[in-house]
């Protein structure tokens, strides 16, 4: 492993949209390049992205912090990551959330911190663990510490109390699709107490794709239809194996002080959100458009939004039509949806 030869210093982006999967619109970055060089990553340097806002500071209203945008925040060099902690120490002393992604068990060096801020609710952590083969994994995911290590460490913060679940993204064909493998992924997973299994298909990287190696799988992506047949089918098959182990497929967002002017619309927006996952998974895409919509309109509301809804303002906002209106509304005054739960149903019948 050729040590990362950049110096570690914060990088700090800001999204045009809230990432709704871990609940971010900032992010903090320590490197320009991924120590790790997953070869089916293209995200793995900052000339990469596209559209980013670069930032000179977090935002005075405290919100959650993704730590890890562009990079791993951890590195193989243990001595690197006394940077990642200095990060950790101001984020709590400052009353900020965060949200870590990541592929190291060098996360353990920090549990003292991350305890801090579990005891407070504050935060949320993904292991990605496409694999549990440690061969295929290498050819993966490059000098990424082992399937088994993440696993571990996924235990240790467990034991303890923090939040933490797993990413099982990207679902690759051909490659770590198997059924028989994801159930057994899965199946360890949830021994080793995951609050949360995610997962999401392939995005095409040229690079990835060319290489003579995954041929079998350039071979899927050349025909989209069979592409979709061969998604569908692992992402039903994921579905059932998730709600039979009663594991969640989404992260639960890291809501604010009850007292806090934004307090509804976030709670609002991440169910809202939620409808429009279930949207998907049900193949519903104008709906799913629709909700998800909503859901990036009420998260951005400024001010009160119980304000809004008493003064019957809501059907002003852009993206709200009259069925969404009443969801909305149904939820602010009863905490819970109808239609979430009429659609979390319909899922399950269709999956039986």
């Amino acid at each position: 492993m050729q040590k990362n030869k950049l110096q570690a210093y914060p990088i700090i982006t800001r999204l045009k949209r809230m990432d709704f999967w871990y609940w971010c619109s900032y992010y903090i970055d320590l490197y320009r390049d991924c120590p790790y060089s997953c070869s089916y990553c293209n995200t793995q340097k900052i000339s990469c992205f596209q559209g980013l806002n670069f930032s000179y500071g977090l935002p005075e209203e405290k919100e959650t912090i993704g730590l890890g945008l562009i990079s791993d925040i951890y590195t193989p060099d243990q001595n690197e990551n006394i940077s990642t902690q200095d990060i950790l120490k101001f984020l709590y002393r400052e009353g900020y959330s965060v949200n870590i992604m990541t592929k190291s068990d060098q996360i353990l060096e920090d549990i003292h911190l991350l305890k801090n801020f579990s005891e407070k609710k504050l935060i949320r952590i993904t292991f990605t663990i496409l694999t549990l083969e440690d061969h295929l994994s290498h050819k993966l995911e490059g000098s990424s510490p082992a399937p088994y290590k993440r696993l571990k460490a996924l235990g240790q913060l467990r034991n303890e109390g923090i939040p933490a679940g797993v990413s099982i993204s990207p679902i690759i064909p051909c490659i770590n699709d198997d059924k028989d493998a994801l159930s057994h992924l899965i199946h360890e997973c949830k021994k080793m107490g995951a609050c949360w299994i995610i997962f999401s298909g392939f995005t095409m990287i040229d690079k990835f794709l060319k290489n003579p190696m995954w041929e079998k799988t350039a071979g899927i992506h050349a025909d989209p239809e069979l592409l979709r047949k061969r998604y569908s089918s692992v992402k039903r098959f994921l579905l059932k194996l998730l709600l039979r182990e009663s594991l969640p497929i989404r992260i639960p967002r890291i809501t604010l002080n009850v007292f806090y002017k934004r307090h509804y619309s976030q709670i609002i927006s991440e169910l809202l959100f939620n409808i429009s996952y279930l949207y998907e998974l049900l193949e519903n895409d104008i709906q799913m458009l629709r909700y998800r919509r909503a859901a990036y309109e009420i998260n951005n509301i400024a001010g009160s939004l119980k304000s809004i809804v008493s003064e019957k303002k809501l059907g002003f906002i852009k993206g709200i039509n009259p069925e969404i209106e009443k969801v909305v509304e149904e939820i602010l005054y009863s905490g819970k949806s109808t239609l979430y739960t009429d659609l979390y149903q319909n899922l399950i019948y269709e999956l039986e």
